[in-house]
């Protein structure tokens, strides 16, 4: 048996049942599709393969309560900030345009504005830089607007 321990509620609520759920119907929720459902999809993959139980551990909590758990969740979450600063200092940003580029496609590349609906639809904040930038980036887009610019050969004007 594997042991993961986690600080958020998110990841652990997704680990105890919100990815068996999604899984049963279709990786939808509300007749919508489940937000990343492909790394959720990855996931459940490999948990179907291995023994995990899921631990929350608080953040934050004072030193005189702190276990052992709360001590090593302390001790990751700096070597990630190292590792993440040593890497790449432009981490937030990448990660923005990641999440914009999942949300265009996801939204139909129906544009700027139904990109950003869509993101606030599912309580992301994505600003309107990131989202025009991964539009001009967009092969489908792009292809999209050749298509539009050519007239069929019967057009006489």
């Amino acid at each position: 048996m594997r042991y993961l321990y986690t600080d958020s509620w998110m990841v652990a609520s997704a680990l105890w049942g919100w990815l068996q759920q999604w899984k049963q119907s279709n990786w939808q929720r509300r007749s919508k599709p489940i937000w990343a459902a492909p790394l959720g999809q990855d996931i459940t993959a490999w948990l179907e393969k291995l023994v995990v139980k899921v631990c929350h551990v608080d953040a934050h909590v004072p030193k005189s309560r702190a276990t052992e758990e709360h001590r090593n969740n302390q001790q990751v979450d700096q070597a990630a900030k190292i590792e993440v600063s040593q890497v790449d200092l432009d981490w937030q940003r990448k990660g923005e345009l990641f999440i914009a580029r999942c949300a265009h496609d996801t939204s139909g590349h129906q544009g700027r504005d139904a990109t950003y609906r869509w993101a606030c639809d599912q309580g992301v904040d994505l600003s309107m830089d990131a989202i025009s930038h991964i539009i001009h980036q967009c092969e489908t887009c792009t292809a999209i607007k050749q298509t539009k610019q050519v007239k069929p050969l019967w057009y006489g004007g």
